[in-house]
Protein backbone atom coordinates (compact mmCIF):
# COMPACT_ATOMS: atom_id res chain seq x y z
CA UNK A 1 0.00 0.00 0.00
CA UNK A 2 0.92 3.51 -1.07
CA UNK A 3 1.26 6.32 1.72
CA UNK A 4 -1.65 7.66 0.56
CA UNK A 5 -4.28 4.46 0.20
CA UNK A 6 -2.89 4.41 4.09
CA UNK A 7 -4.33 7.41 4.74
CA UNK A 8 -7.61 6.84 3.02
CA UNK A 9 -8.11 3.37 4.70
CA UNK A 10 -7.22 5.28 7.98
CA UNK A 11 -9.81 7.96 7.36
CA UNK A 12 -12.23 5.41 6.69
CA UNK A 13 -11.96 3.22 9.43
CA UNK A 14 -10.07 5.24 12.30
CA UNK A 15 -13.39 4.90 14.70
CA UNK A 16 -13.13 1.19 14.46
CA UNK A 17 -9.34 0.69 15.13
CA UNK A 18 -8.51 -0.61 18.91
CA UNK A 19 -7.86 2.49 21.37
CA UNK A 20 -4.12 1.21 21.17
CA UNK A 21 -3.88 1.43 18.15
CA UNK A 22 -4.66 4.93 17.38
CA UNK A 23 -2.33 6.38 19.41
CA UNK A 24 0.54 4.27 18.07
CA UNK A 25 -0.76 6.23 14.90
CA UNK A 26 -0.46 9.34 16.44
CA UNK A 27 3.33 8.56 17.96
CA UNK A 28 2.04 8.65 21.02
CA UNK A 29 2.88 5.31 22.75
CA UNK A 30 5.72 4.62 24.78
CA UNK A 31 7.10 0.77 23.21
CA UNK A 32 8.21 -0.61 26.05
CA UNK A 33 9.85 -4.01 25.56
CA UNK A 34 10.37 -5.81 28.89
CA UNK A 35 12.06 -8.66 28.06
CA UNK A 36 13.35 -10.86 25.25
CA UNK A 37 12.61 -14.24 27.26
CA UNK A 38 9.53 -16.33 25.47
CA UNK A 39 8.50 -19.98 25.63
CA UNK A 40 8.15 -19.88 22.23
CA UNK A 41 10.41 -19.98 18.91
CA UNK A 42 8.05 -18.57 16.13
CA UNK A 43 10.46 -18.96 12.75
CA UNK A 44 8.77 -15.50 11.78
CA UNK A 45 9.98 -13.40 14.98
CA UNK A 46 11.96 -10.27 13.80
CA UNK A 47 13.67 -9.88 17.19
CA UNK A 48 17.32 -8.47 16.92
CA UNK A 49 20.12 -10.83 18.22
CA UNK A 50 20.60 -7.99 20.70
CA UNK A 51 16.80 -8.72 22.09
CA UNK A 52 15.96 -12.18 21.12
CA UNK A 53 15.99 -14.58 24.48
CA UNK A 54 17.55 -11.85 26.31
CA UNK A 55 16.38 -10.53 29.47
CA UNK A 56 16.55 -6.77 28.53
CA UNK A 57 14.63 -3.66 28.74
CA UNK A 58 14.18 -1.20 25.88
CA UNK A 59 12.08 1.85 26.33
CA UNK A 60 11.74 2.59 22.12
CA UNK A 61 15.57 2.72 21.15
CA UNK A 62 16.95 3.07 24.62
CA UNK A 63 18.65 -0.24 26.55
CA UNK A 64 17.33 0.70 30.12
CA UNK A 65 17.58 -0.82 33.94
CA UNK A 66 14.93 1.64 36.04
CA UNK A 67 11.58 2.71 36.28
CA UNK A 68 12.56 6.14 36.24
CA UNK A 69 14.30 5.87 32.60
CA UNK A 70 11.03 4.76 31.44
CA UNK A 71 9.47 7.50 32.42
CA UNK A 72 12.10 9.71 31.31
CA UNK A 73 12.02 8.36 28.21
CA UNK A 74 7.53 8.81 27.83
CA UNK A 75 8.28 12.57 28.84
CA UNK A 76 10.53 13.01 26.28
CA UNK A 77 8.39 11.56 23.56
CA UNK A 78 5.22 13.17 24.88
CA UNK A 79 3.29 9.66 25.31
CA UNK A 80 -0.26 9.20 26.32
CA UNK A 81 0.22 5.83 26.49
CA UNK A 82 2.38 2.59 26.27
CA UNK A 83 2.51 -0.84 24.59
CA UNK A 84 3.97 -3.47 26.68
CA UNK A 85 5.91 -5.98 24.47
CA UNK A 86 8.47 -8.72 24.31
CA UNK A 87 9.30 -11.60 23.98
CA UNK A 88 6.59 -12.42 26.21
CA UNK A 89 6.12 -9.70 28.87
CA UNK A 90 4.23 -11.97 31.43
CA UNK A 91 6.72 -14.54 31.76
CA UNK A 92 8.19 -11.38 33.82
CA UNK A 93 4.86 -10.04 35.06
CA UNK A 94 6.25 -8.67 38.36
CA UNK A 95 8.28 -6.38 36.74
CA UNK A 96 5.56 -5.68 34.01
CA UNK A 97 3.33 -4.54 36.41
CA UNK A 98 5.90 -2.27 38.67
CA UNK A 99 6.86 -0.28 35.21
CA UNK A 100 3.14 -0.50 34.45
CA UNK A 101 1.73 0.78 37.97
CA UNK A 102 4.56 3.35 37.30
CA UNK A 103 3.80 4.45 34.60
CA UNK A 104 0.13 4.89 35.17
CA UNK A 105 0.38 6.96 38.09
CA UNK A 106 2.48 9.21 36.45
CA UNK A 107 0.56 10.33 34.05
CA UNK A 108 -3.17 10.94 33.31
CA UNK A 109 -5.33 9.88 30.70
CA UNK A 110 -2.06 6.87 30.41
CA UNK A 111 -3.61 3.86 28.13
CA UNK A 112 -2.08 0.78 27.91
CA UNK A 113 -1.59 -2.60 26.31
CA UNK A 114 0.25 -5.47 26.10
CA UNK A 115 1.18 -8.29 23.69
CA UNK A 116 1.32 -11.68 25.10
CA UNK A 117 0.87 -15.43 23.84
CA UNK A 118 -2.19 -18.32 23.99
CA UNK A 119 -0.21 -19.28 27.35
CA UNK A 120 -1.41 -16.81 29.56
CA UNK A 121 -2.38 -17.56 32.97
CA UNK A 122 -5.27 -15.82 34.89
CA UNK A 123 -3.01 -15.05 38.01
CA UNK A 124 -0.61 -13.32 35.74
CA UNK A 125 -3.84 -11.16 33.94
CA UNK A 126 -5.49 -10.52 37.46
CA UNK A 127 -2.41 -9.01 38.66
CA UNK A 128 -2.48 -6.29 35.83
CA UNK A 129 -6.19 -5.32 35.78
CA UNK A 130 -5.95 -2.13 37.45
CA UNK A 131 -3.70 -0.66 35.55
CA UNK A 132 -4.11 -2.64 31.84
CA UNK A 133 -6.75 -1.37 29.30
CA UNK A 134 -5.40 -3.70 26.16
CA UNK A 135 -4.43 -7.18 25.67
CA UNK A 136 -3.39 -8.44 22.57
CA UNK A 137 -3.14 -12.70 22.17
CA UNK A 138 -0.47 -13.66 19.19
CA UNK A 139 -1.44 -17.77 19.03
CA UNK A 140 1.81 -18.90 18.31
CA UNK A 141 1.32 -22.06 17.72
CA UNK A 142 -1.07 -21.27 15.26
CA UNK A 143 1.27 -20.96 12.20
CA UNK A 144 3.16 -24.00 13.64
CA UNK A 145 1.05 -26.75 12.93
CA UNK A 146 -2.64 -27.34 10.96
CA UNK A 147 -5.63 -25.62 12.91
CA UNK A 148 -7.86 -28.00 14.97
CA UNK A 149 -11.26 -27.01 16.90
CA UNK A 150 -9.10 -28.17 20.15
CA UNK A 151 -6.05 -25.62 19.44
CA UNK A 152 -9.13 -23.03 18.43
CA UNK A 153 -11.47 -23.35 21.60
CA UNK A 154 -8.22 -23.12 24.31
CA UNK A 155 -7.71 -19.98 22.26
CA UNK A 156 -11.27 -18.78 22.98
CA UNK A 157 -11.18 -19.70 26.56
CA UNK A 158 -8.27 -17.55 27.04
CA UNK A 159 -9.80 -14.77 25.47
CA UNK A 160 -12.59 -15.34 27.73
CA UNK A 161 -10.37 -15.42 30.73
CA UNK A 162 -8.50 -12.41 29.35
CA UNK A 163 -12.34 -10.54 29.32
CA UNK A 164 -13.00 -10.81 32.99
CA UNK A 165 -10.12 -8.44 34.17
CA UNK A 166 -9.49 -6.59 30.72
CA UNK A 167 -11.66 -3.94 28.64
CA UNK A 168 -10.17 -4.97 25.42
CA UNK A 169 -8.82 -8.40 24.12
CA UNK A 170 -8.12 -9.17 20.86
CA UNK A 171 -6.09 -11.26 18.80
CA UNK A 172 -2.70 -10.62 16.61
CA UNK A 173 -0.88 -11.81 14.05
CA UNK A 174 0.86 -11.73 11.00
CA UNK A 175 -0.23 -11.89 7.48
CA UNK A 176 1.25 -15.29 5.93
CA UNK A 177 0.95 -16.04 2.60
CA UNK A 178 -1.19 -18.68 1.93
CA UNK A 179 -2.89 -19.14 4.82
CA UNK A 180 -6.00 -17.22 3.92
CA UNK A 181 -8.36 -20.27 5.06
CA UNK A 182 -6.77 -21.00 8.09
CA UNK A 183 -6.88 -17.26 9.03
CA UNK A 184 -10.42 -16.79 8.18
CA UNK A 185 -11.42 -20.06 9.91
CA UNK A 186 -9.36 -18.06 13.04
CA UNK A 187 -11.32 -14.92 12.69
CA UNK A 188 -14.70 -16.77 12.68
CA UNK A 189 -14.06 -18.67 15.66
CA UNK A 190 -12.98 -15.53 18.02
CA UNK A 191 -16.20 -13.36 16.58
CA UNK A 192 -17.99 -12.56 18.99
CA UNK A 193 -15.42 -13.30 21.84
CA UNK A 194 -12.84 -11.06 20.60
CA UNK A 195 -12.90 -7.35 20.57
CA UNK A 196 -11.28 -7.09 16.86
CA UNK A 197 -8.75 -9.03 14.97
CA UNK A 198 -5.13 -7.44 13.76
CA UNK A 199 -2.80 -8.53 10.90
CA UNK A 200 0.47 -7.29 10.31
CA UNK A 201 2.27 -7.26 7.28
CA UNK A 202 5.15 -10.07 7.31
CA UNK A 203 8.37 -8.66 7.22
CA UNK A 204 12.06 -10.04 6.94
CA UNK A 205 14.48 -9.07 9.55
CA UNK A 206 18.53 -9.96 10.05
CA UNK A 207 17.41 -12.67 12.26
CA UNK A 208 14.05 -14.50 10.93
CA UNK A 209 15.35 -14.38 6.86
CA UNK A 210 16.74 -17.25 6.56
CA UNK A 211 13.86 -19.64 7.86
CA UNK A 212 11.52 -17.33 5.40
CA UNK A 213 13.74 -17.86 2.65
CA UNK A 214 13.35 -21.58 4.05
CA UNK A 215 9.68 -21.66 3.14
CA UNK A 216 9.11 -19.83 0.16
CA UNK A 217 9.03 -16.77 1.03
CA UNK A 218 10.59 -12.94 -0.93
CA UNK A 219 10.34 -9.03 -0.46
CA UNK A 220 7.64 -7.51 -2.28
CA UNK A 221 10.06 -5.25 -4.05
CA UNK A 222 13.95 -3.78 -3.71
CA UNK A 223 12.89 -1.07 -1.00
CA UNK A 224 10.97 -3.12 1.47
CA UNK A 225 11.04 -5.61 4.04
CA UNK A 226 7.29 -7.01 3.79
CA UNK A 227 6.91 -9.99 2.29
CA UNK A 228 5.75 -10.13 -1.22
CA UNK A 229 1.62 -11.92 -0.97
CA UNK A 230 1.28 -10.55 3.09
CA UNK A 231 -0.95 -7.46 1.96
CA UNK A 232 -2.78 -9.39 -0.61
CA UNK A 233 -3.66 -11.92 2.17
CA UNK A 234 -4.65 -9.74 4.57
CA UNK A 235 -7.51 -8.22 2.09
CA UNK A 236 -8.86 -11.77 1.19
CA UNK A 237 -9.39 -12.08 4.50
CA UNK A 238 -10.75 -8.62 5.51
CA UNK A 239 -13.50 -8.77 2.42
CA UNK A 240 -14.25 -12.33 2.69
CA UNK A 241 -15.11 -12.31 6.24
CA UNK A 242 -18.92 -12.35 6.84
CA UNK A 243 -18.46 -11.44 10.95
CA UNK A 244 -19.21 -8.53 13.01
CA UNK A 245 -15.58 -8.61 14.23
CA UNK A 246 -13.72 -5.60 13.21
CA UNK A 247 -10.34 -6.85 11.32
CA UNK A 248 -7.39 -4.05 10.86
CA UNK A 249 -4.29 -4.80 8.42
CA UNK A 250 -1.27 -3.32 9.58
CA UNK A 251 1.23 -2.51 6.80
CA UNK A 252 4.86 -2.43 7.28
CA UNK A 253 4.70 1.62 5.60
CA UNK A 254 1.90 2.54 7.95
CA UNK A 255 4.17 1.89 11.09
CA UNK A 256 7.69 3.19 8.75
CA UNK A 257 6.15 6.02 7.06
CA UNK A 258 3.51 7.09 9.78
CA UNK A 259 3.64 5.95 13.29
CA UNK A 260 7.37 6.06 13.28
CA UNK A 261 7.49 9.63 11.95
CA UNK A 262 5.05 10.77 14.55
CA UNK A 263 6.84 9.16 17.67
CA UNK A 264 10.12 10.85 15.98
CA UNK A 265 8.62 14.10 15.26
CA UNK A 266 7.22 14.52 18.78
CA UNK A 267 10.59 13.35 20.27
CA UNK A 268 12.62 15.94 18.33
CA UNK A 269 10.48 18.97 19.43
CA UNK A 270 11.54 18.26 23.05
CA UNK A 271 15.31 17.64 22.60
CA UNK A 272 16.05 19.98 19.44
CA UNK A 273 18.59 22.09 20.62
CA UNK A 274 18.15 26.06 19.49
CA UNK A 275 20.40 25.34 16.54
CA UNK A 276 18.57 22.32 14.94
CA UNK A 277 16.11 21.95 12.62
CA UNK A 278 13.41 19.39 12.59
CA UNK A 279 12.97 17.33 9.08
CA UNK A 280 9.65 16.69 7.80
CA UNK A 281 10.23 12.82 8.68
CA UNK A 282 11.33 13.82 12.29
CA UNK A 283 15.06 13.89 12.41
CA UNK A 284 17.13 16.60 12.98
CA UNK A 285 19.88 18.66 11.09
CA UNK A 286 22.28 20.70 12.74
CA UNK A 287 26.13 22.19 11.51
CA UNK A 288 28.83 20.45 12.33
CA UNK A 289 32.68 22.16 12.53
CA UNK A 290 35.96 20.17 13.89
CA UNK A 291 39.07 21.97 14.50
CA UNK A 292 42.68 20.46 14.96
CA UNK A 293 43.56 23.64 16.77
CA UNK A 294 41.64 24.49 19.33
CA UNK A 295 43.21 28.21 18.98
CA UNK A 296 40.73 28.08 15.89
CA UNK A 297 38.52 27.43 17.32
CA UNK A 298 38.46 29.59 20.15
CA UNK A 299 38.40 32.18 17.26
CA UNK A 300 35.45 31.22 15.56
CA UNK A 301 33.54 30.99 19.09
CA UNK A 302 34.53 34.68 19.15
CA UNK A 303 32.87 35.33 15.58
CA UNK A 304 29.60 33.43 16.77
CA UNK A 305 29.28 35.14 20.21
CA UNK A 306 29.43 38.74 18.45
CA UNK A 307 27.07 37.75 16.20
CA UNK A 308 24.57 36.34 19.10
CA UNK A 309 24.64 32.60 17.31
CA UNK A 310 23.23 29.74 18.81
CA UNK A 311 26.09 27.14 19.08
CA UNK A 312 27.43 24.20 21.22
CA UNK A 313 31.17 22.94 21.58
CA UNK A 314 31.41 19.65 22.40
CA UNK A 315 35.80 18.89 22.79
CA UNK A 316 37.07 20.24 19.14
CA UNK A 317 33.87 20.58 17.21
CA UNK A 318 31.05 23.28 17.47
CA UNK A 319 27.64 22.26 16.37
CA UNK A 320 25.46 25.75 15.21
CA UNK A 321 22.55 25.84 12.75
CA UNK A 322 23.28 24.00 9.55
CA UNK A 323 21.87 27.19 7.06
CA UNK A 324 24.39 29.72 9.35
CA UNK A 325 27.18 27.41 8.84
CA UNK A 326 27.17 27.53 4.88
CA UNK A 327 26.87 31.28 5.29
CA UNK A 328 29.98 31.52 7.90
CA UNK A 329 32.20 29.01 5.11
CA UNK A 330 30.68 31.66 2.49
CA UNK A 331 32.06 34.74 4.52
CA UNK A 332 35.45 32.91 5.18
CA UNK A 333 36.26 32.36 1.87
CA UNK A 334 35.68 35.59 1.17
CA UNK A 335 37.80 37.30 3.93
CA UNK A 336 40.30 34.04 3.31
CA UNK A 337 40.34 32.93 6.96
CA UNK A 338 43.65 31.05 8.03
CA UNK A 339 41.82 29.00 10.00
CA UNK A 340 41.78 24.79 9.15
CA UNK A 341 38.81 23.01 9.30
CA UNK A 342 35.97 20.38 8.69
CA UNK A 343 32.24 21.11 8.62
CA UNK A 344 29.37 19.02 7.81
CA UNK A 345 25.39 19.07 7.68
CA UNK A 346 24.60 16.43 9.97
CA UNK A 347 21.26 14.39 10.18
CA UNK A 348 20.10 12.46 12.43
CA UNK A 349 17.25 10.17 14.92
CA UNK A 350 16.11 12.10 17.83
CA UNK A 351 16.34 8.87 19.80
CA UNK A 352 18.60 8.15 23.13
CA UNK A 353 21.67 6.90 20.92
CA UNK A 354 21.30 9.44 18.19
CA UNK A 355 22.03 7.69 15.17
CA UNK A 356 23.77 9.66 12.07
CA UNK A 357 21.68 8.76 8.79
CA UNK A 358 23.66 11.45 6.58
CA UNK A 359 26.90 13.28 6.82
CA UNK A 360 26.69 16.23 3.70
CA UNK A 361 30.65 17.62 3.74
CA UNK A 362 30.88 21.12 3.13
CA UNK A 363 34.59 21.39 2.88
CA UNK A 364 37.27 19.28 4.36
CA UNK A 365 40.56 19.96 6.22
CA UNK A 366 42.06 19.71 2.98
CA UNK A 367 40.96 23.45 2.42
CA UNK A 368 42.73 26.33 4.35
CA UNK A 369 41.71 29.64 4.02
CA UNK A 370 44.27 32.67 3.82
CA UNK A 371 43.46 35.85 5.83
CA UNK A 372 42.88 38.48 3.15
CA UNK A 373 46.08 41.49 3.40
Amino acid sequence: MKVEDIEKYLEENYTKLAEGCKRCIRGEKLVLFITGLCESSCYYCPLSEKRRKKDVIYANERLITSVDEAIEEAKLCSSTGVGITGGNPLLKVDRTLKYLKALKNEFDDFHSHLYTTENLKEDDVKKLKDYLDELRIHPTKYFNKKVDEKYLDNLVKKIEIAKKYVDSVGVEIPSIPGMEKEILKLAKKIDGVADFLNMNELEFSDTNYNELIKRGFYPKDDVSNAIKGSEETAFYVINNFDGDMFIHFCPSVLKDAIQMKNRLIRRAENIAKNYEIITDEGLLLRGEMIFDNIDDLEEIKEILEEYEIDYEIDNNKIYLNPFILEDIIEEMKKQRFPIKFSAYITERYPTSDGLEVERIPLITKKLRFRRRR
